[in-house]
């Protein structure tokens, strides 16, 4: 876990979401040509054994990404875990900024904070991180 993996979270949240979405709509397309094929007559095999070799090929391919999707969601529950160890307020901060994904500005104000005192404190919090 470094800072790179930390400042990517929200990216890599929605990389995740758009993999499941992904997924789910092509696992529908899958279902649909997996009931279509069995209920094509079973006239000719070699027609019949190709399209479930590309089906299985597909089903393969989905399972992987899926692999890899879960992968980066263990990453992103160790963050969390890891932020959690951290002291208040940078835990809050770390939080609210790549979690949230919220600016040093805003983040300033809901902590009642000037600007120039929470780069200092975020700058603290990203060591702490570093540290974990």
């Amino acid at each position: 876990m470094n800072r790179k993996d930390l400042k990517d979270y929200k990216y890599t949240q929605d990389w995740i979401k758009d993999q499941e979405e992904y997924i789910q709509n092509q696992m529908e397309t899958v279902n649909r040509l997996n009931s279509i094929l069995s209920d094509m007559p079973k006239g000719s095999r070699v027609v019949y054994d190709n399209e479930a070799e590309k089906l299985t090929s597909l089903m393969d391919k989905f399972n992987e990404l899926m692999d890899i999707v879960i992968e980066e969601k263990e990453k992103q529950k160790a963050i969390i875990e890891n932020i959690n160890k951290i002291d208040f307020p940078y835990r809050n901060i770390l939080f609210k900024v790549y979690i949230q994904g919220k600016t040093l500005v805003t983040v300033a104000s809901e902590m009642h904070y000037s600007y120039r005192d929470l780069c200092r404190k975020h700058g603290i919090a990203l060591n702490k991180f570093d540290e974990m």
